[in-house]
């Protein structure tokens, strides 16, 4: 496969190389045999050939010799899947690529943190969408595989939707595309929302990669819902972050934030919950480089 100017190879050769039925028979049968097989993981070149059912010996060879080195590469034991390859099947299970129809209606899941209406949770076209229902308020619209909601129980839903949602929270907060991985760059502006009383001054983080461009937006609330001290605040006041959702969380959006500066960048905000108030300072990265804890019981006594 020839390298393009930056080094990489050709997108184009790359797809190609998969872009059959029976290229992608072999690469699932030798992630298959080397997940089931025994000592070194690697599959033998007659099995693969038999669990991939391509009998003529020279077609075989040939698509074989196509998906190496990038799909598939020879060990002295045989033959295992690349990173690539593994992530290819990974998706292709997934549905990501083939899987057009799984849908689940919204449901309900909970109260808005805004309005108090009632939060819907749903899956279409790719796409996860937990939504307030009376002021449009949007907690997620995060894409998502279909087997996500393909493989789960209706009831299970909501406890796997934010399972999901927190775990793609947590990679971008640590810098990390959720498309291709690379380096994020964080910016924050003034959120446009409905006209909901109470929502004027919340901050929209938009966090934009450097290698594909990809974006993501959140409230400024989920830059630090996995920081300790927000996390010991809840834990404080009895809530437990691993099993409450997200859009039950009021307190992260109860806190509009303020923009101390621009240059460097400087983020103010405030997380309050029960008799607690959480002041934090958010840098560069939107990450945490000031925080102090303090009783709002005693201010207003």
């Amino acid at each position: 496969m020839s390298d393009g100017s930056d080094g990489r190879a050709n997108p184009d050769e790359v797809f190609s190389a998969v872009a059959n039925e029976t290229r992608f028979s072999i690469l699932r049968a030798v992630w298959d045999l080397t997940k089931a097989s025994e000592g070194d993981g690697a599959a033998s070149f007659a099995d693969i050939r038999e669990a991939a059912g391509v009998w003529d010996s020279g077609q075989f060879n040939y698509h074989l010799k196509e998906l190496r080195p990038r799909f598939v590469r020879k060990t002295e034991g045989g033959y295992k899947p690349t990173h690539a390859g593994s992530r290819l099947v990974g998706a292709v299970v997934s549905g990501v690529y083939t899987d057009d129809e799984t849908a689940v209606e919204p449901r309900p899941v909970g109260d808005c943190p805004i309005c108090d209406g009632t939060i819907e949770a749903g899956y279409a076209n790719g796409q996860m969408d937990v939504a307030c229902v009376d002021c449009d308020v949007t907690i997620t619209d995060m894409t998502a595989p279909p087997i996500l909601a393909a493989r789960r129980d209706d009831e299970d839903l909501p406890e796997v939707y934010n399972k999901h949602l927190l775990s793609e929270i947590e990679r971008i907060n640590r810098g990390f595309c959720p498309y291709c991985h690379g380096r994020i760059d964080a910016s924050v502006d003034e959120m446009d929302g409905p006209d909901v009383d109470g929502f004027d001054g919340f901050l929209n983080v938009v966090y934009a990669c450097r290698e594909c461009g990809g974006t993501v937006q959140s409230a400024v609330g989920a830059a630090v819902i996995d920081h300790p001290a927000v996390v010991s605040l809840f834990h404080d006041a009895g809530i437990d972050v691993r099993a409450t959702p997200v859009w039950e969380r009021n307190a992260l959006f109860d806190a509009p934030g303020e923009i101390l500066s621009e240059d460097p960048l400087r983020v103010e905000t405030t997380i309050e919950v029960g008799g607690d108030a959480l002041d934090l300072t958010l840098g560069e990265d939107l990450d945490v480089i000031e925080y102090e804890r303090r009783s709002t019981t005693e201010e207003t006594a």
